[in-house]
């Protein structure tokens, strides 16, 4: 007897893995072609990332991972690293925001929970655009900004 494979493993196959592939494949050739001089590793990572952040709008909501120092990190605490001596530690920790605006020159104007405004390059490898799970998981540590309906909360 021949077995043929399911429909529904080869539609999934097809949606999982080739179609994001694909689309992967196509954006970096975007990035190839917008400058051949120029193929370092760290400008095709930043052609990279300004591919992904043109569509950042007012009401987006953003992660940004902050460096920081102390004696006790916080539960939140990822990449903990202990000093020389071992009296402080490093790590990051996660920062939950959202765009209020976005400048003429492409810098981002993002507002904290405790209502401050910091400037942002889209560039910054920090900085990323919050993903769908995130935003309903994390939703009560993004601020509440009332700029547009990409990312407002209801």
């Amino acid at each position: 007897m021949h077995c043929m494979p399911d429909m529904t493993v080869l539609c999934l196959l097809f949606v999982l893995v080739l179609i994001p592939a694909l689309v992967g494949y196509f954006l970096y050739l975007e990035v190839l072609e917008q400058d051949v001089h120029r193929s370092s590793p760290a400008f095709r990572r930043q052609s990279l990332r300004k591919i992904f952040h043109r569509g950042l709008a007012p009401g987006d909501f953003l992660i940004y991972r902050k460096a920081k120092v102390s004696p006790r990190p916080g539960p939140r605490a990822r990449n903990v690293l202990p000093s020389e001596k071992g009296e402080n530690y490093y790590y990051e920790v996660d920062k939950y925001w959202a765009v209020e605006d976005v400048l003429e020159d492409g810098r981002l104007v993002a507002v904290t929970r405790t209502g401050k405004h910091v400037t942002l390059t889209p560039a910054d490898e920090k900085l990323r655009k919050a993903r769908l799970l995130e935003r309903v998981l994390f939703r009560r540590r993004f601020p509440a900004v009332s700029g547009g309906l990409s990312g407002a909360r209801a």
